[in-house]
């Protein structure tokens, strides 16, 4: 008799190969179905439903809950698919430009593209529905706080590259200052992006000023008062004044 694997496959090399085979094709196949859903959450919107993501990317229900177990774990790996771009993104940024000013400047455009490019997907994996998937979101939040930390850390030190003998302390201030520029930036874009949905018909004031102004104004307000603070954008604004 054949001995046989947990995996149903005949055992030894043939066993193997074909353990092998099936787990490729089962994440060929998740990832064809995350990025599927991905443009059904797109076009449907964030309240899409299992049986709706289902119709839109022609297959059933039952297919999605094989791969993904429930909704939370659609959203999950949607979510994670999002944010693993957003990381190559924003480390390429990071990488490709001059000072810390301008690698922060770069890091709010990437974040504010990613936003502005799909509403409804960024709603849908950024909803603390499903804990798993918030888990994914806060482990992101972190590794976006150390790409902003190595920029930051030039400037704390006054050298470029700032070396590998940064005190605790520089490091520590250098993490603090990171978690205030993505959780400034974050906070941002959600409410710039609400008002772009919502749209400057018929509203007046200050969300209407919101719903018009673009994304490249907002990444250079987000960048100024990133880099200059409050006293520093006052001092512009008032120089800017009759």
């Amino acid at each position: 008799m054949i001995p046989i694997t947990g995996d149903g496959a005949p055992g030894g090399e043939a066993a193997d190969g074909r353990a092998t085979r099936w787990a490729g094709h089962r994440s060929s196949r998740r990832a064809e179905l995350v990025h599927a859903a991905r443009r059904a959450v797109h076009h449907r919107g964030p309240d899409v439903s299992m049986e709706e993501i289902a119709t839109e990317i022609g297959t059933s229900k039952s297919i999605l809950y094989r791969y993904f177990t429930d909704k939370a774990g659609l959203q999950t790996a949607v979510g994670q698919a999002v944010l693993d771009r957003m990381r190559e993104a924003l480390a390429e940024a990071a990488a490709h430009v001059g000072g810390p000013r301008e690698r922060i400047s770069a890091m709010v455009t990437v974040y504010l593209e990613m936003v502005a490019s799909s509403p409804h997907v960024y709603a849908f994996v950024t909803r603390p529905e499903a804990p798993t998937q918030a888990g994914d979101l806060r482990g992101f939040v972190a590794e976006v706080n150390d790409l902003v930390a190595d920029s930051l850390l030039p400037a704390l030190r006054g050298t470029d590259p700032p070396g590998p003998d940064v005190d605790d302390e520089t490091l520590a201030v250098a993490s603090l200052w990171a978690s205030g520029v993505v959780g400034l930036v974050r906070s941002a874009a959600e409410r710039w992006i609400t008002e772009q949905i919502l749209g400057p018909a018929g509203r007046a004031g200050t969300d209407a000023a919101l719903a018009r102004m673009t994304r490249q104004e907002l990444t250079a307000h987000l960048s100024d008062w990133l880099w200059d603070g409050a006293v520093g954008v006052t001092r512009r604004a008032r120089r800017r004044s009759p």
